[in-house]
């Protein structure tokens, strides 16, 4: 049997050695035990030693088991000492195992990723790659500064001072056309990440994707020299609850990861995030996604006009609690515009903090992160940005930029990435455990 599980524990290759001599009693010719070897793929595929497929072993059963002398040639087996009808009728026609053995087989598979997965570590830095180049043409926030090419930013700056800091800003139709132009921008960037992320990818590959997208589009990527980061995107994998700097760190089968991008155009700034995964994700991690999505689409359904600012957390908080899940109080929604943070604050939880109502105009982001296991451990790394749970617990997040409108609510880097579509796309792999595609 040939397991296409690396790590795969000791108790796995335990229940493989019991399955695969049981396997050979049901269905393998008696007389060919010394000479013929099936290999069992973890894709559900019987195959001989030659790699040719077994196929209509169910019917070579039927055909043969009332005579040991005959064969088939459409199973490439010789029939000799093949087993009685009334166990031939169990083989499953096109996969050379009684149905039974098939199921376990994908049970034992199943129960060998989740192992695996329960074994995950936390994740560490990697190594971070020099900051990426931008070209001199393309118009820089004014936040960012210049100590040498190539290096744009001011370490330990404080968040950059604009008049809306504290004060919301009601925006004009010229400056909300231009928002809708980086909101655009962010969510086409967004998705280009988003199909960078690959089993045995990097986050410094998914960094240098959008990077090189948003440049060559003629726009600067929002973070790269904001207080010091070093970054055009943040990566926040697995336990990473936000900002994570990319780096070298391979992503490995089952990691959830969000990829946050902003990005700035015509003197705007356009905000968005999406979970990603890398491979096959875990029934808890993918629930998780999900319900991070509802939970930020039903804080955007309770924006519009008139509307008190604190109605979106609770709204917000509602689904995350129907999850099982933690909102992380740590992070808020923020207004956003000339300038990459300012007010309002948006609070994704049930809280009493008076933002007043929502005026048109207004543009801000919605972003909560919701915690499995209803997590509340928080860590900061001594990067001063990468914050993680202590407890190894993961989280997950998504991110809008909002308009209110005289009618309601607009979207600008709507609609959501369907993150499921794109990692079932990615999910096919080539040789060397890279994704293909």
């Amino acid at each position: 049997i040939s397991l296409n599980t690396p790590s795969a524990p000791s108790c796995y290759a335990t229940h493989v050695k019991l399955y695969r001599s049981h396997c050979w009693e049901i269905a393998r010719p008696a007389a060919e035990l010394s000479e013929t070897r099936l290999h069992y793929t973890s894709q559900g595929a019987l195959r001989s030693p030659s790699g040719t497929r077994v196929a209509n072993f169910a019917s070579h059963l039927m055909s043969t088991s009332s005579s040991s002398s005959e064969s088939s040639s459409s199973s490439g087996l010789t029939a000799t000492g093949l087993l009685p009808r009334r166990v031939a009728f169990a083989a499953l026609v096109g996969g050379g195992l009684c149905w039974q053995r098939q199921a376990r087989c994908r049970q034992l598979q199943g129960l060998a990723r989740s192992a695996a997965r329960r074994e995950r570590q936390p994740v560490r830095r990697g190594n971070v790659s020099p900051v990426r180049d931008v070209p001199a043409h393309i118009l820089r926030p004014h936040y960012v500064t210049f100590k040498e090419l190539g290096s744009p930013w001011e370490e330990g700056v404080s968040m950059p001072w604009h008049p809306y800091i504290d004060t919301p800003e009601i925006k004009s139709p010229e400056k909300v056309e231009r928002m809708h132009v980086a909101g655009a921008l962010a969510r086409e960037a967004l998705e280009v990440g988003g199909r960078a992320v690959a089993v045995g990818a990097t986050t410094d590959e998914v960094d240098a994707a959008v990077h090189e997208f948003v440049v060559a589009r003629g726009a600067y990527p929002s973070p790269l020299g904001y207080m010091g980061f070093q970054k055009s995107v943040s990566t926040s994998v697995n336990d990473v609850i936000a900002h994570g700097i990319p780096d070298d760190r391979a992503l490995e089968d089952g990691d959830i990861l969000n990829v946050d991008v902003t990005v700035f155009i015509g003197g705007c700034h356009g905000d968005t995030s999406s979970m990603f995964i890398a491979g096959t994700p875990d029934d808890v991690g993918l629930a998780m996604c999900r319900a991070a999505r509802e939970a930020t689409w039903a804080g955007i359904g309770a924006c519009g006009p008139g509307v008190d600012f604190r109605v979106v957390g609770s709204k917000i908080e509602e689904v995350a609690d129907a999850a099982g899940l933690l909102v992380c109080p740590r992070f808020i929604g923020h207004g956003i515009g000339t300038y990459f943070h300012g007010a309002p604050s948006v609070w994704p939880f049930a809280n009493d903090n008076d933002e007043g109502l929502m005026l048109p105009g207004m543009t801000f982001t919605i972003e909560p992160v919701l915690v499995e296991n209803r997590d509340d451990t928080f860590h900061e790394w001594e990067d001063k940005w990468t914050c993680s749970t202590l407890t190894n617990a993961r989280s997950a997040q998504f991110e809008h930029t909002i308009l209110i409108t005289e009618d309601g609510v607009e979207v600008l880097t709507g609609p959501s990435i369907d993150f499921e579509a794109v990692a079932a796309e990615q999910r096919p792999l080539r040789a060397g455990g890279r994704l293909s595609g």
